[in-house]
C-alpha cells in the first residue's frame, strides 16, 4: 500500500514539470504585439503580422489617394518605409485609435479593414464632389 501512495505522490509532483516545459516552448514562438486602444473600448494586445509587399503596396496606393502621403514620400512601392509607417499611424489617430508604439512594424487585420472603409468613403465623397 505504501508503494502505491509513493507512486501517486511521485506522479503528482511530476505534473508541474511537464507544464513548465510547455510554457517554455510557447515563449519561444511569441510574435510582435502592440497595445491598441480603440474608442469606447478597453485596450488590447494585437499581434502584428509581417508586412507583405502586396499588402504594403495596397496601403501605399490608398494612402496616396487619401492625400495622407505624398507620392514622392514613397521611395519604393511595396516597401514599408518611415513615411508609410507614419501615415498609417496618422490614419489610425484620425479614427481615434492609439498604439503604444511610435514605430509600426506590421499590420493587423483591423487596420486593413479600417483603411478599406476610409478609402471607399473618401472615394465616394470625391466622386460626389466631382459631379457637383
Amino acid at each position: 500500500m505504501k508503494k502505491v501512495y509513493m507512486i501517486v505522490l511521485a506522479l503528482f509532483l511530476a505534473v508541474p514539470m511537464f507544464a513548465q516545459e510547455k510554457e517554455a516552448k510557447d515563449d519561444s514562438e511569441k510574435g510582435v504585439y502592440v497595445w491598441c486602444v480603440m474608442p469606447n473600448q478597453k485596450g488590447e494586445w494585437l499581434v502584428l503580422e509581417a508586412p507583405k509587399p502586396a499588402v504594403v503596396m495596397d496601403f501605399q496606393t490608398k494612402l496616396t489617394y487619401l492625400e495622407l502621403l505624398k507620392p514622392s514620400d514613397i521611395s519604393e512601392p511595396g516597401k514599408l518605409d518611415r513615411a508609410t509607417s507614419d501615415a498609417i499611424l496618422k490614419l489610425e489617430r484620425i479614427k481615434g485609435i492609439t498604439y503604444d508604439s511610435k514605430e509600426l512594424v506590421g499590420f493587423t487585420q483591423g487596420m486593413k479593414n479600417r483603411l478599406n472603409l476610409m478609402y471607399h468613403t473618401a472615394k465616394r465623397a470625391a466622386e460626389k464632389k466631382a459631379k457637383q
